[in-house]
């Protein structure tokens, strides 16, 4: 009997604790389930195991294992682990809604004891969150976030008391706000995480931070990019609960509008271990009084406009690992406190002002994976100390003054995976040890004065994918290793002194992405079948080299190029025609070769195209190059060929908002008139016609080109392209290479050594921000405009060699930013104006071939009836005459306010009249008996006078 009752007992107890175990999902629930399924079109099948009597067993479902009932909905879609402004256009939802968003509340609803729900990064078409959600009090976890809900959020969140984690950060910035209704927060007594990143908050009212501090357990705080101003922030007199605040330890208010100094009530928030204050406009100095939070491990103050030094006391954060100071003004040196911070990891003081060396305390930070110095005013050696950060795997110290040379030990840094010395006065050789950087990807040693050959250990660096060593000293020859990386995207060994064979470098693995071996004395020809060799190539930069041969036809295959650079070698034959419209080519530059042959149509099929230089070859035939079909071209150098025909397949079709900016066809055989199309591109600020067979006259039009007018307010491309291309034009007299910035700045008009005729427009004084104008060798005549002093930003001008008659006008002394004047060989006559800049231009064959011309600095003086005029500057005449008109409008505003003041007071206080005329009385009384007593001595003088005598 005994065993029988232990025996039902135990079976008993087995019975509870299998039924216990193998609870099924509610049925009720289970249905809802299905319901909130139909809501939603499911591409990527994440409820496709929503199937079955189990709805416990589905994906993202929980229950609770002792009652069945679900508890928890995890169906987040994927999305990209970067900050909030990143996030656009990375999402990748799982979920579509296809049904009214109530009815998925609906469903959510019959789940009652739901207390965890995460739908977040899926999309809901851009609904209104409803209020219904409000319904949910059983929630403690809510995670709405980069669903594209939009428009207000419901102040009946507020009715969810029990929840201790809140995310409703927008999928678009400001798809969301709150109006001025925050309060509902406030009820929130339980919330230890509150994400409302991208949330339009800029109404909100100005209490929002004393709201936020009645949340007792409130933690982590995340409001960036919330449009929030200093108004909204706590000061001194608000009446907030510090000790409450103080109990935040994340707190990230990146990307707002705050202004003036960081906020003081951050130095109270003592438990904080994360501050993000990045991408605001703080400006005045960091204080020393950041060293009080001693429980900070990572602190973001980047990209404001902080000024004054690195305080000293950063080195008391003795948890910090992680500081980012970048993008500020911050001068002085790194202080050496910095090698206090035994747990800092990273390090970002890039973009800054800061100077001297780069101390040696920061061999002390032994935990340290990166640091990032890049573009300071830094100087001095790089210390030997780096070696000693064994974690390091990320140096930046690009774009300094630093100097000495590389420490031969720097290949102790065993873990580096990327390298950035560039741009500074390193000398020496490049150490034998860096070939120990066993994990390293990515070496950028170019712009220093680095010399000898690059070592042979460089061959033992197997994760490589990118080297740059370009605009150095180096020579010898290249190590037969490197070409053989089987890791390397990228090789940029540009301006060094090598000396290679194309089957050399032809070695390169398929994988390669970037070439540039310009001006390294490449010679032979390039193979036919490279576009085969290096299908994934991008990017071939072998510009000045001995090259010779033709242009590879199977460079029209490479699917992925964007920049093709074969100038100043020694090719010849015809250009391939044969470019696809499915070939990114931003920039093509053959210019300076011996090519030939037709203008390739199929470079029209370059919808991408933004920089094309085809000068300096002997291309010919017609200018079979119509800009329609080039919709993204900025610049068009077609220069120094042998291109006939006309300029109106050029500008044929609708070209009004065309982007081009530079059109350079100097130097060809083309004739014919200037069409007057030619002035429908309003974004052109270089246009170069000269040394070319064009008759006719100057369209008066081309004194309305926008950018040539006002260069400030038209909009035009900035993209970075200019960094690619160079220019030469005559400008001055002379032949001058304009790249980069210098070229985005220059603004000229040459037509010159062409058979133009008739009188110079006088519509070109409009434009106000030319720089080059140069009209001659034509056969122009008449009078240079009048009012051309009216063009005040020329700094040269160049009307020599044609037959402009009558005098020189006064106003072109007004020119002040001219440097060069050509007026010779015309027929011009009278004085030469004297005064402002033409007394800076003293050279008489500025004017030689005039034989009317008088005046200095010629020998010719003027007959007495003809002296050469003093000009004054128009503008300054204008500005004179302003300055008269204000001088006067105050003098009589002093006068009328002094009349009135008085008689006005004397008119409207009584008490004031009586007394100011009883004054006048005692005034007048007074000098009357002045003046009486005055004549009676006078005459007792003059009696006594006549009695003596």
């Amino acid at each position: 009997m005994l065993v029988l009752v232990v025996v039902l007992f135990f079976g008993a107890a087995e019975f509870c604790s299998g039924r216990n175990t193998s609870f099924n999902c509610i049925e009720g629930e289970r249905e809802a389930l299905l319901k909130f399924k139909l809501c939603f079109h499911d591409p990527s099948h994440m409820l496709s195991s929503w199937k079955g009597n189990d709805c416990c067993e589905w994906r993202g479902v929980g229950c609770d294992k002792n009652s069945g009932y679900v508890v928890s909905l995890q169906l987040q879609g994927s999305i990209s682990y970067q900050p909030f402004w990143y996030i656009i256009g990375k999402q990748q939802p799982l979920l579509y809604l296809i049904d009214d968003v109530e009815e998925v509340v609906s469903s959510l609803l019959k789940l009652r004891y739901l207390e965890h729900l995460d739908l977040s990064n899926n999309n809901f078409n851009g609904s209104l969150i409803p209020p219904s959600f409000g319904l949910m009090k059983q929630l403690r976890y809510l995670n709405l976030s980069f669903v594209q809900f939009r428009g207000r959020i419901p102040s009946e969140l507020g009715n969810l008391s029990r929840l201790r984690v809140l995310d409703l950060s927008p999928y678009y910035y400001g798809g969301l706000h709150v109006g001025d209704g925050i309060q509902w927060i406030s009820h929130l007594s339980y919330l230890q995480q509150l994400d409302m990143s991208g949330v339009n908050l800029s109404h909100a009212s100005s209490n929002l931070f004393q709201v936020l501090g009645m949340l007792p357990s409130l933690s982590w705080l995340s409001l960036s990019w919330c449009s929030l101003k200093n108004y909204q922030l706590p000061s001194r007199n608000h009446r907030l609960n510090f000790t409450l605040l103080g109990n935040i330890q994340h707190l990230a208010l990146f990307a707002n509008f705050f202004q003036g100094s960081i906020p003081i009530f951050i130095y109270n928030m003592t438990s904080l271990i994360f501050l993000g204050l990045s991408g605001n406009q703080l400006n005045g100095s960091i204080p020393d009084s950041i060293g009080q939070l001693s429980k900070l491990e990572r602190i973001d103050l980047s990209s404001n406009q902080l000024g004054g030094s690195i305080p000293y006391s950063i080195g008391q954060l003795s948890k910090l690992e992680s500081i980012a100071l970048s993008a500020n003004q911050l001068s002085g040196s790194i202080p050496d406190s910095i090698g206090q911070l035994s747990k800092l990891e990273r390090i970002d003081l890039s973009h800054n002002q800061l100077s001297g060396s780069i101390p040696d305390s920061i061999g002390q930070l032994f935990k340290l994976e990166s640091i990032d110095l890049y573009a300071n005013l830094l100087s001095g050696s790089i210390s030997n100390s780096i070696v000693q950060l064994s974690e390091l795997e990320w140096i930046n110290l690009c774009c300094n003054q630093l100097s000495g040379s590389i420490p031969d030990s720097i290949g102790q840094l065993s873990k580096l995976e990327m390298i950035d010395l560039s741009r500074n006065q390193l000398s020496g050789s490049i150490p034998y040890s860096i070939g120990q950087f066993s994990m390293l990807e990515s070496i950028d040693l170019s712009g220093n004065q680095l010399g000898g050959s690059i070592p042979d250990s460089i061959g033992q660096l197997s994760q490589l994918k990118r080297i740059a060593l370009s605009g150095n000293q180096l020579s010898g020859s290249i190590p037969n290793s490197i070409w053989q990386l089987s890791k390397l995207e990228s090789i940029i060994l540009s301006d060094n002194q090598f000396g290679i064979e194309f089957l050399e470098w032809l070695q390169l693995p398929k994988t390669i992405f970037v070439i540039d071996l310009s001006n390294v004395s490449i010679s032979g020809p390039l193979p036919e079948n490279i576009g085969h060799m290096m299908p994934m190539l991008a990017e071939l930069h072998l510009a000045n080299n001995l090259m010779n041969g033709s242009i590879p036809k199977s460079l029209c295959t490479l699917k992925y190029m964007r920049a093709l650079d074969l100038s100043n070698n020694m090719l010849s034959g015809s250009i391939p025609n044969c470019w696809r419209n499915d070939q990114p080519f931003n920039f093509i530059d053959l210019s300076s070769n011996n090519l030939s042959g037709l203008f390739p149509s199929t470079m029209a099929q370059l919808s991408f195209l933004v920089i094309l230089h085809l000068n300096n070859n002997s291309l010919h035939e017609g200018l079979n190059v119509a800009l329609k079909n080039f919709t993204s071209l900025v610049v068009l150098d077609l220069g120094e060929n042998k291109f006939s025909g006309s300029l109106t397949s050029i500008v044929k079709g609708e070209i009004s908002n065309h982007s081009l900016k530079v059109l350079r066809l100097r130097k060809n055989l083309v004739s014919g008139y200037i069409p007057l199309e030619l002035c429908s591109l309003s974004q052109l600020q270089i246009l170069d016609l000269a040394d070319n067979n064009l008759t006719g006259r100057i369209p008066p039009c081309f004194g309305k080109f926008p950018f040539m007018v006002n260069a400030t307010k038209v909009i035009h491309d900035d993209s970075g392209y200019w960094d690619q291309t160079l220019l030469m034009e005559v400008v001055k007299g002379r032949y001058l290479e304009y790249t980069r910035r210098p070229l985005r700045l220059e603004i000229s008009i040459d037509l010159s050594s062409n058979n133009l005729i008739g009188s110079i427009p006088e519509e070109l004084i409009f434009l106000k921000d030319l720089h080059n104008l140069n009209l001659s060798w034509n056969h122009l005549s008449g009078k240079i405009p009048e009012k051309i002093g009216q063009m005040e930003n020329l700094e040269s001008l160049d009307f020599s060699k044609n037959a402009l008659s009558g005098t020189i006008p006064n106003s072109i002394s007004g020119l002040t930013k001219l440097s060069h004047l050509n007026l010779s060989y015309n027929n011009l006559s009278g004085p030469i104006p004297t005064g402002y800049q033409l007394q800076t231009l003293e050279d008489p064959t500025i004017y030689v071939g005039n034989p009317q011309l008088c005046g200095a600095p010629l020998l010719k003086k003027c007959p007495n009836n003809a002296l050469p005029p003093t000009t004054t500057n128009f503008k300054d005449n204008n500005e004179g005459a302003l300055k008269r008109m204000w001088f006067y409008i105050v003098v009589m505003l002093g006068f009328s306010t002094g009349f009135w003041g008085v008689v006005g007071t004397l008119i409207l206080v009584k008490s004031w009249r009586y007394a100011y005329f009883r004054w006048v009385d005692d005034v007048q009384h007074w000098i009357l008996v002045v003046l009486t007593l005055k004549v009676a001595q006078f005459k007792k003088m003059f009696n006594g006078n006549r009695d003596d005598q």
